[in-house]
């Protein structure tokens, strides 16, 4: 005989699993139309580097390489949906809390470059990820502290 899960495990579940869908969605827009070129070699130049096409190409594909683990990890949160496995819960929770310290490494060259070149509304994707991540990372530690497991099991 099958359990049935409960309504808060599902929940739970879901919110992580569209959220997760939903930060993919907000990190490819900023990495691919906001991380363009002019944007990076403003930030190069902000730094005082020099803005060569080699090292234009270096950084943004530096963030580029980074930013598909991340959405590739986010994406993984989908899963949730179907499996609500303790492991996945740990996953997602360490992929929340490493993206949000990864961004805040160079958080202000980054808003400074964007805002340099484009316009306010370019620096809300990687904001609402920053936020969301946050939000669902206290989220699931409040949660495992509170119900003493993942997913309500």
């Amino acid at each position: 005989m099958e359990v049935k899960p409960k309504s808060k495990e599902i929940k739970t579940a879901h919110l992580i699993a569209y959220s997760s869908l939903i930060i993919a969605i907000l990190s490819a827009i900023h990495l691919f139309v906001v991380l363009d070129d002019s944007v990076i070699k403003q930030l190069l130049s902000n730094s005082g580097q020099s803005t060569s096409e080699n090292a234009v190409g270096t950084i943004k594909n530096s963030f580029q390489f980074t930013g598909i683990m991340y959405i590739f990890a986010n994406l993984a949160g989908i899963f949730a949906i179907w499996n609500r496995h303790t492991y996945l819960w740990w996953f997602m929770f360490a992929v929340f809390v490493s993206q949000i310290l990864y961004n805040l490494i160079n958080i202000g060259a980054v808003y400074g470059a964007i805002l340099d070149i484009k316009s306010s509304l370019n620096i809300i994707p990687l904001t609402l990820v920053l936020v969301m991540s946050f939000v669902l990372a206290v989220y699931m530690l409040i949660v495992s502290i509170k119900r003493k497991s993942t997913f309500n099991r």
